[in-house]
């Protein structure tokens, strides 16, 4: 009895044996497959981000990447593009610095990349603009004037943390041409200082009367129907009225464009006696005053002098006009 339980236990150990291996090995085989799900599980939860926008000097990990460790957050990879520029950071690129800093990320395609803008301050072109004149100014050109600058897309485009502000540090001034080349800085005295040279044209200025509505031929210009607007000199044709005086109450004998200067050709006195107009003839001395009526022989405006016929005489008089329809008899040409 005892021979055959010895030959029994003999045969059994090799199965056990065996099952003792295939249990390890489907441990391992277990333990294997988790690990691997657990790595791509933490590879499925970082992500590229297509665009990002960067403040400062540096690109970092996680301009670039979402899910990452929070300390890699701030590992900075890459120069920043300059500021308000642009650059591209294409798959190889972003899959070295992912193997290089541990990131488990691999890119899916070429054509994952990662668009880097700068963040940065805008300076306008008005406001460089602006800088130039006072440049101007304090050079001896005198107002008023207009500067018309070489390119009006330019722009300066500083850091976010700079101080936003523009100086003239050189200028030379052609007088004769009236052209200009100036030096516009940013951030003077400072590690980001930038001087950018732009040229332009300054423009003397005329300020001339204009109609501010359209005026029909024949009426009388309003005060409130003019005024003032400044036009380049050069554009100033000869013959220009420049005084507002000599257009309020005068008539439009010719329609001008509102906003363009008046020329003396387009206005006239307005006509206060027409020929063949019945008015009253006034004769007045330091010993009497008479009025008589009439009959004007030709038009007239405020202190013409014209022909009038005297109805109570029949005889033909000069006189000056003096308002509508009423004229001053001169007296050392009354009759």
């Amino acid at each position: 009895m005892k021979i055959k339980n010895i030959i029994l236990a003999l045969a059994i150990l090799p199965a056990l044996a065996s099952l003792s291996f295939l249990t390890e090995g489907a441990y391992a085989q277990s333990s294997q497959g988790s690990n691997l799900r657990n790595n791509q599980q933490n590879a499925s939860s970082i992500f590229l981000k297509p665009d990002a926008l960067v403040e400062g000097e540096y690109v970092t990990l996680g301009d670039l990447f979402s899910g990452i460790d929070p300390q890699q957050q701030d590992i900075a990879v890459a120069h920043a593009p300059q500021p308000g520029k642009q650059t591209i950071l294409d798959y190889r690129w972003l899959y070295g610095i992912a193997q290089r800093h541990n990131v488990e990320w691999r890119p899916r395609t070429t054509a994952d990349q990662v668009l880097i803008t700068r963040a940065s301050q805008v300076i306008t072109i008005d406001e460089i603009r602006d800088s130039v004149e006072v440049a101007l100014v304090d050079h001896g050109i005198q107002r008023p004037f207009i500067v018309d600058l070489s390119s009006d897309n330019f722009q300066l485009h500083l850091p976010v943390d700079a101080k936003a502000l523009v100086e003239i540090t050189a200028l030379e001034i052609n007088s004769r041409t009236q052209r200009f080349v100036a030096s516009v800085t940013t951030g003077a005295q400072t590690a980001q200082q930038r001087t950018y040279r732009i040229s332009g044209k300054y423009y003397p200025l005329t300020s001339v009367p204009v109609l501010v509505e359209p005026v029909s031929r024949g009426s009388v210009i309003r005060a409130d129907q003019v005024e003032y607007r400044d036009f380049r000199s050069e554009r100033v044709p000869a013959g220009a009225i420049r005084d507002i005086n000599d257009v309020i109450g005068k008539e439009v004998t010719r329609p001008s464009n509102p906003n363009e200067p008046l020329m003396f050709r387009d206005l006239s006195n307005p006509i206060l006696v027409r020929r063949g107009a019945l008015v009253i003839i006034r004769l007045v001395t330091a010993n009497m005053a008479l009025t008589a009526r009439g009959k004007a022989m030709e038009n007239g405006s405020l202190g013409d002098v014209i022909r009038v016929v005297n109805q109570s005489s029949n005889k033909t008089i000069q006189v000056e006009v003096v308002a509508e329809n009423e004229v001053r008899a001169l007296p050392a040409m009354s009759q």
